[in-house]
């Protein structure tokens, strides 16, 4: 029995391996010649982009291996995921097992020759092929399932994706057709390792009764048709949608690392002030102003629609899609780059104010795009430009003047705390956490509820502790998320400042807008105290023993703040607390961790009011309301307006509840007190 042996260049003529190198050298330049033209168009060389790629090699090559390799966000995309995958391994497959190929047959004889694909690995490699192949084909009917026949909305389908899926589709059949052929011109005792090639051949010798000499013939005709079709690919690759298999994989690895709820900081104010130098305000106009790796990412977008899939804005019937920001600028920085994306339409403020920050379309696409950034920075545009409707413009006046969002006086952040009995620095000079308690809990009669329970809590477990009162001012996470970003390091500058005084390593907040502001972006500017959310904190207390629970029934489903849950990983605290009050059954809502769907509240437009079909909270609530539950459950004071707002609406029912005042309720009276 003779050893299995990959042959190469089968039934061709001698001059088969020179036209192959010649047509290859020629697809390969006009391949480079594109890849050139988009660095060039980010305002970047080969050299730079080489630094780039070399620098925290080791997390650089992790993260591809991670999410480029292993796929890891694009097969959570359920049938799209498959799709996606469907193709991607399989043709992957077929690339390493070509390249081995032309390793053997054309590398290795330049150097005395030498033959390695043979024997188990030769037939495994054809299994392997053959099976992947398979899974290739079966990956583009889907992708041509779902373009061509359900016509899915998120999918926008253009000529390229035409052309492109075709070519696929026929590289990839007529890879299978040659294989047949030359089983029917050689028969092999191999064959069966090959099951695809196998089956197919014996149709093929059924229905066409072809002779093996005419089997040579035929394969011929096919080989050169389906080696050409492959240099037209490559050629074309940098002028169609498949240059996404670049991009996409070059932005994944390049994309800087930041934590997600951390915007860009485009000028220091501190170093102003200190030097006297006034740097120009954000000036977002143009689609090729941004900064390389950023034109990269827009370049990366491969148009899948999974951020607009998620989107609570779009969802609601806002005039926004991430997907088309992101499209739109793409198509601009590659045809006109300095054209005025204002002036021509292409960006609308409509859409910019649409945004609720909520980074859902973030966590959703499988290529490492911040949509968010981009719409941040044109609103720090139209901020600097004064471009505002009457109610945001009196709330950056509310905040410049009274340091909260209601324009309220600042004392009366302190007053009633006071005269309620909360511990201030004055009565407290040394506590081991400093309880923030934000704007929301200071001054919205509602929020104060949820400021008197947490109150009651840190009193029963004994937890030393004061507040700052009239020495607290907003964060500023509003503020910045609307544009106005010198305004935001004002008050970060002035709050790091009265936090330190007051001698606190820890601040304990109940607003995950607050805790995602004091965990992420206050540390740029010098901020070095530790921040723990309520629900963390209540769940140690918990844990420790120091409060005690009474029973109580009643099912409750929860709903993940978007900057607690998706933005910074906190999932499992809120669900502890919830779980610790024995009696409480949770039930989850289908959207629910990283991909919860926004109560619309964040991004500042519980400030202002956005043209909407239906509104985004009553779209949540709805959801909950299905869980058949009789309490909804959240961990932010932006949550509770908007969630209850929805609840007084025809969708409505649930009791909308804090986790907090949950577990304040089912304290014992005995344990309240110092």
């Amino acid at each position: 029995m003779s050893e299995p042996v990959r042959q190469s260049y089968l039934f061709l003529p001698s001059y088969a391996p020179a036209l192959v190198y010649a047509t290859f050298f020629v697809a390969g330049l006009i391949m480079l010649f594109g890849l050139y033209r988009h660095l060039r168009s980010y305002g970047m060389g080969v050299g730079e982009f080489l630094s780039l790629s070399s620098k925290d090699l080791k997390a650089k090559l992790a993260r591809f291996a991670k999410f480029d390799l292993g796929q890891e966000k694009v097969l959570k995309g359920g049938s799209g995921g498959v799709m996606h995958g469907a193709i991607f391994y399989g043709f992957l497959m077929l690339f390493l097992y070509t390249s081995l190929i032309f390793v053997q047959s054309d590398i290795l004889p330049v150097f005395g020759g030498g033959i390695f694909i043979k024997g188990d690995f030769y037939l495994t490699l054809e299994f392997l092929g053959d099976t992947l192949g398979i899974l290739f084909i079966l990956g583009l009917v889907i992708a041509v399932y779902r373009r061509y026949v359900q016509r899915l909305s998120k999918l926008r389908t253009g000529w390229d994706d035409r052309v492109v899926l075709g070519m696929l589709v026929w590289i990839g059949v007529s890879g299978f057709i040659i294989e047949a052929l030359r089983f029917v011109a050689i028969p092999s005792q191999w064959a069966v390792f090959s099951p695809v090639g196998d089956a197919l051949s014996v149709a093929i010798g059924r229905t066409l009764e072809l002779s093996p000499s005419q089997a040579q013939v035929v394969y011929q005709g096919f080989w050169w048709a389906h080696m050409f079709s492959v240099m037209a690919l490559i050629a074309a690759t940098p002028y169609t949608k498949l240059i996404h298999v670049f991009t996409s994989a070059s932005n994944i690895v390049l994309t800087p690392e930041k934590p997600r709820g951390r915007l860009s900081t485009p000028f220091s104010l501190a170093a102003m002030l200190e030097t006297g130098n006034v740097e120009a305000p954000p000036n977002a106009h143009t689609a090729g102003g941004f900064a390389p790796l950023r034109l990269l990412a827009l370049d990366a977008c491969t148009n899948c629609g999974r951020c607009q899939e998620v989107c609570p804005a779009n969802a609601a019937g806002r005039d926004l899609s991430p997907r088309d920001v992101v499209q739109d600028l793409g198509r601009q920085a590659r045809s006109a780059p300095e054209e005025d994306v204002f002036a021509g339409g292409l960006i609308r403020e409509s859409e910019l104010w649409a945004c609720t920050t909520c980074n859902a379309c973030v966590e959703a696409c499988p290529v490492f795009i911040n949509q968010v950034d981009y719409i941040v920075d044109f609103r720090r545009t139209l901020v600097a430009e004064n471009r505002l409707d009457p109610m945001k413009r009196a709330f950056l006046e509310n905040v410049g003047r009274a340091n909260n969002p209601f324009g309220l006086p600042q004392q009366e952040r302190q007053t009633w705390l006071v005269e309620a009995g909360v511990p201030t620095l004055k009565g407290n000079p040394r506590p081991e956490y400093v309880y923030w308690v934000g704007c929301q809990g200071s001054y919205d009669p509602r929020g104060r509820k949820l400021t008197q329970a947490m109150v009651r809590i840190l009193d029963a477990a004994k937890v030393n502790y004061a507040v700052l009162g009239n020495d607290e001012a907003c964060t500023g996470e509003p503020v910045r998320r609307m544009g106005e970003e010198a305004r935001f390091q004002e008050l970060a500058l002035k709050n790091i400042e009265s936090i330190a005084r007051s001698g606190a390593k820890k601040v304990v907040v109940h607003c995950p807008h607050c805790f995602n502001t004091f965990l992420n972006e206050y540390p740029e500017f010098g901020a070095k105290f530790q921040v723990i959310h309520h629900s963390q904190l209540i769940g140690e207390l918990v844990a420790e023993g120091r409060l005690k629970l009474e029973k109580r029934e009643g099912s409750v489903t929860f709903h993940d703040p978007c900057n607690l849950g998706r933005v910074n990983g906190v999932f499992d605290a809120p669900r502890d607390v919830i779980k610790a009050a024995e009696g409480f059954d949770l039930v989850e809502m289908p959207r629910s961790r990283e991909k919860s769907f926004c109560c619309g509240g964040g991004g500042a437009n519980v400030w202002y009011q956005v043209p909407e079909k239906t509104k985004i909270s009553a779209l949540r609530m709805e959801e909950a309301v299905k869980t058949g539950a009789k309490t909804l459950a959240v961990a932010c004071p932006f949550c509770i307006t908007m969630l209850e707002d929805a609840a007084k609406g025809p969708n409505g029912g649930l009791e909308v509840r804090d986790i907090a005042e949950m577990v304040a309720e089912r304290l014992p009276p005995s344990s309240v007190g110092k």
